[in-house]
């Protein structure tokens, strides 16, 4: 007779889900390709690893990349789309010139760790910042438009993944700048009302090290007292060839960004998104060991955040979680706790798994 293993068995099989906060897993196809293509690219044959972005084929892979990320977002002519080398944070300095005048005020909504680190950027450039601040329930703040009325731009972080507070986009008059990393392409968004959405790659467009951005034409200043290389129209002008460009991260996104089109698009990621997430939050605040201190209607669907009553029981959740193959889901050093981060690529299967573990660790721990 062949053993059965405990479901809170401690033996550690391979991962077989990864919640990561990012790089997150990719779709099994999305990985299949991205490792032939690393193997031999066609038509020549050669790895990924040795095209150029001078090439016809890197042309092609950009092209695509563009038409299929405009297609998702419905963006028109008054938006340039830029893919450039980096994480997101680089743009929490580089935004304010590129967009702003220097005396202009900039409105900041603080919900958090990262959108603390970008307003903490506009105060090292001396700029003049109005902040709207979130209240202690673990809630988003109302902007009301009158309060935004002095702002030339108000920049906002739409997914907070050390706490899991999400954000909609801040009712106000003047245009809005978000960092859309970790929740972008989850749902659709009206490109429209921004002069600015960026999001790093490595969380629901495949690799680290890229970054999207997504400008509004009209908004984008000289920006001279920046270096060349970090001005957007020049960068925009260049199409992101201005230097040797992150060529597999770009691939990556690509193949994703077609992947997402096949398989129904921003509507069908968004129901996806919701499917996974409710269960757990259903499961988190039924009797049991879990707590979750965000306001129901600010709570992400991209990263479930939650604590135990104290660190050893929750080193025990994430020593058994790891041994069912459930990857990644210690919290942020800063935050602490336990994460579940259910990306795009994150089937519906990886957070039943999870559903079931919590709920069985629940009646054992």
């Amino acid at each position: 007779m062949t053993a059965r293993t405990s479901p809170l068995s401690t033996e550690a099989p391979a991962v077989r889900f990864n919640f990561a906060p990012g790089p997150a897993q990719l779709p099994a196809a999305v990985a299949a390709e991205v490792a032939e293509a690393v193997r031999a690219y066609p038509p020549s044959g050669r790895s990924l690893l040795e095209l150029s972005h001078h090439s016809d084929a890197f042309a092609e892979i950009a092209a695509t990349a563009e038409a299929d990320l405009r297609a998702l977002l419905g963006i028109g002519a008054d938006h340039a789309v830029l893919f450039g080398n980096g994480g997101a944070r680089l743009h929490y300095a580089l935004w304010p010139p590129n967009l702003a005048a220097a005396d202009a005020a900039l409105g900041y909504v603080d919900t958090g760790h990262w959108s603390r680190l970008a307003l903490a950027e506009a105060r090292c450039q001396r700029r003049r910042v109005r902040v709207f601040d979130a209240d202690d329930a673990g809630d988003y703040p109302e902007v009301a438009a009158a309060d935004a009325a002095e702002c030339a731009l108000v920049h906002y972080v739409s997914n907070e993944t050390l706490t899991g507070l999400a954000m909609p986009p801040p009712a106000v008059a003047c245009p809005l700048v978000c960092d859309s990393t970790s929740d972008f392409l989850s749902a659709p968004l009206d490109i429209d009302r921004f002069a600015l959405v960026y999001a790093g790659c490595q969380k629901n467009l495949g690799a680290a090290g890229l970054t999207v951005l997504i400008a509004r034409i009209d908004r984008l200043q000289e920006a001279e007292i920046l270096p060349k290389g970090f001005r957007y129209a020049e960068q925009i002008a260049a199409r992101g060839l201005g230097h040797t460009p992150p060529i597999v991260p770009w691939f990556v996104a690509a193949r994703m960004l077609r992947w997402l089109r096949a398989e129904g698009g921003l509507d069908e990621m968004r129901r996806r998104a919701r499917a996974r997430a409710q269960p757990l939050y259903e499961c988190i605040d039924a009797a049991g060991p879990y707590r979750n201190a965000i306001a129901p209607r600010a709570r992400s669907v991209m990263n479930v955040c939650f604590q135990l009553p104290d660190a050893a029981l929750e080193e025990r959740f994430l020593r058994r979680a790891a041994a069912q193959g459930l990857a990644g889901l210690r919290g942020h050093p800063a935050a602490g706790g336990v994460r579940a981060s259910l990306y795009n690529a994150m089937p519906e299967a990886g957070a039943d798994a999870l559903l079931q573990f919590m709920r069985e660790f629940a009646r054992t721990a």
